[in-house]
């Protein structure tokens, strides 16, 4: 019984006692705005102590990332914005434009299957790299010898940098020029046409309902959402 009470003790200790606060965009921003003249590791801690309801856009993301006052910040802040990448964005940047009807959703689709199925194919050779950040949190553990592991929230652990090159429709990665050769707890595979593929085949197998348009460099573009099975989650 004593042993069972202690690694109930034990459990209870490697679960974290912080809960992210929500906050949206603009609740953020006045963070930020009361944050200024703050040393950087301060700032850091602050932004790894929150958590969006909603999509920061690469505009803002790069204009705030200037202003904060180091390195610390400056990945804390973009660990929040990746963590809301599949959000939506706040409702004032959403275009008030009326959603198209079906016929005309159903050509965006066929526009989009035509476009993987012959204009990917035929994108010339070439090659890029890869930068991967990886995070990971740290949660508060009590170690065998007595010693505490100290809670850590959401941090950059390191990058990854690998050369991917595409021929004759063929994406191959470099792994052997890595950079940095631990390992990684996410990959991807096909980043310049078979995703898209794979993408639109899950689509047909699924449910698309009009959500939204969204507002881009070059002018309105459609957000379409896919419930997904067993969970309350939609995909775009």
């Amino acid at each position: 019984m004593k042993r069972f009470a202690w690694i109930l003790v034990v459990l209870m200790l490697a679960v974290p006692a912080w809960a992210a606060k929500r906050v949206t965009v603009d609740q953020l921003e006045q963070i930020l705005n009361a944050s200024q003249g703050k040393p950087d590791g301060e700032v850091a801690r602050h932004l790894s102590d929150l958590e969006l309801t909603e999509r920061l856009s690469s505009t803002r993301l790069a204009r705030w990332k200037a202003a904060l006052p180091g390195s610390q910040a400056q990945e804390a802040l973009i660990a929040l914005a990746d963590a809301s990448e599949f959000l939506d964005p706040p409702a004032a940047e959403i275009p008030a434009t009326a959603p198209p009807d079906l016929a005309a959703q159903r050509r965006m689709l066929a526009l989009t299957v035509n476009y993987v199925g012959k204009t990917i194919p035929q994108l010339p050779n070439f090659f890029a790299n890869m930068v991967t950040t990886r995070y990971e949190d740290t949660p508060l553990q009590q170690n065998i010898d007595s010693s505490t592991t100290p809670y850590q929230p959401l941090h950059s652990v390191g990058n990854s940098i690998v050369t991917v090159s595409y021929r004759h429709g063929q994406e191959a990665v470099d792994t052997g020029a890595a950079k940095d050769k631990r390992p990684e707890g996410l990959t991807t595979w096909g980043v310049f046409g078979p995703i898209l593929g794979t993408v639109l085949e899950d689509a047909a197998r699924s449910k698309l309902a009009w959500s939204h348009w969204e507002q881009g460099a070059s002018g309105p573009w459609p957000s379409s959402a896919t419930p997904c099975p067993k969970k309350n989650h939609t995909t775009r």
